[in-house]
């Protein structure tokens, strides 16, 4: 924790917001979170061709379904957002930063934070930012390592200011996945969380009252597992955000410091356009980009997730 402590020391000693941020007192900020399931740039084998399919007839994960996934998400995004629009925009299950020059290009007030993480699939998390309403001060990757020769997803952590003159500490995190059994593979999740914890701790020894949000898929159910920080997913007042074989279960999820969640409220956006008819387990259903081999043309299997923060009323 030696590197984020000297990161916050930096963030600290910086001036402070524009008199402009200070002035909107009263203003919402809204973070969103999303897993878009497996937004990959496309190989070689895609450069100039038009088709959608290989010599076999198999699929090909093409320009054209890449660029229609970020047509996609970017609308979504830009719709969840209302009119006032999305702050900060925490991401997994991206490649590489050419995905995110690619999404910021179709949403161009927002700037991006990424770091390569050592995950052996090749996602890593990411962070968008409103470059109008939002000043990041700092950044890093933290690295998990869920035993000796075992890593997963990086945490990305980001030390923020927001026009409300608020300081933000983010951590946008993917935790394993269930894969194996829950049970068997829930060892590595709470590894991943004892880092999460960590670095948490580390907040509140350096600042009094850290403003902290801790975004991600947790691949498990909602639960106050972490000190110091409140789940904001309970209690739970949706199907979910992901569904497998007709169960929902609510993945995605944000934890919040008391000085952010006494503010604050978490929205599932389970939007037309993000949804498909189950015709085997019936309901509706996230809808995907492919279903085993199969292209589905969907932008991901989990819904994002928002949560909206009131501003504080200060004194003059």
């Amino acid at each position: 924790m030696r590197y984020l402590r000297i990161i916050l020391l930096l963030c600290l000693s910086l001036p402070m917001a524009a008199q402009s941020y200070e002035q909107r007192q009263d203003s919402v900020c809204q973070i969103a979170f999303w897993n878009v399931e497996n937004l990959f740039y496309p190989g070689r084998d895609s450069l100039n061709r038009d088709s959608d399919f290989t010599p076999d007839g198999s699929h090909r994960w093409t320009y054209n379904r890449y660029f229609r996934k970020l047509e996609h998400m970017s609308h979504a995004l830009v719709t969840i957002g209302g009119w006032q629009g999305l702050d900060v925009i925490g991401l997994c299950e991206v490649e590489t930063d050419s995905c995110l020059i690619h999404l910021t290009r179709r949403m161009p007030h927002y700037g991006y934070v990424h770091y390569d993480s050592p995950d052996r699939r090749g996602i890593d998390c990411a962070l968008l930012y409103h470059q109008d309403r939002i000043r990041v001060l700092s950044s890093r990757a933290i690295l998990v390592r869920l035993d000796s020769a075992l890593t997963t997803r990086d945490l990305l952590y980001v030390c923020a200011r927001t026009y409300v003159g608020d300081t933000l500490h983010l951590v946008v995190c993917h935790l394993p996945s269930q894969w194996g059994g829950s049970a068997e593979s829930e060892w590595k999740r709470q590894r991943a969380k004892l880092q999460i914890q960590h670095v948490v701790d580390s907040l509140y020894e350096a600042v009094e009252s850290p403003r902290i949000i801790v975004m991600g898929d947790m691949n498990s159910a909602p639960r106050n597992d972490l000190t110091r920080l409140k789940n904001m997913a309970l209690p739970e007042r949706w199907d979910g955000t992901h569904r497998f074989r007709g169960k929902w279960t609510t993945l995605d999820q944000f934890y919040a410091s008391p000085s952010i969640a006494d503010r604050a409220e978490m929205r599932v956006m389970d939007i037309d356009f993000l949804r498909e008819y189950d015709r085997r387990y019936l309901g509706y259903k996230p809808r995907r980009t492919y279903i085993g081999p199969r292209y589905n043309g969907g932008v991901s299997d989990h819904y994002p997730i928002v949560l909206r923060v009131n501003g504080e009323r200060r004194k003059d």
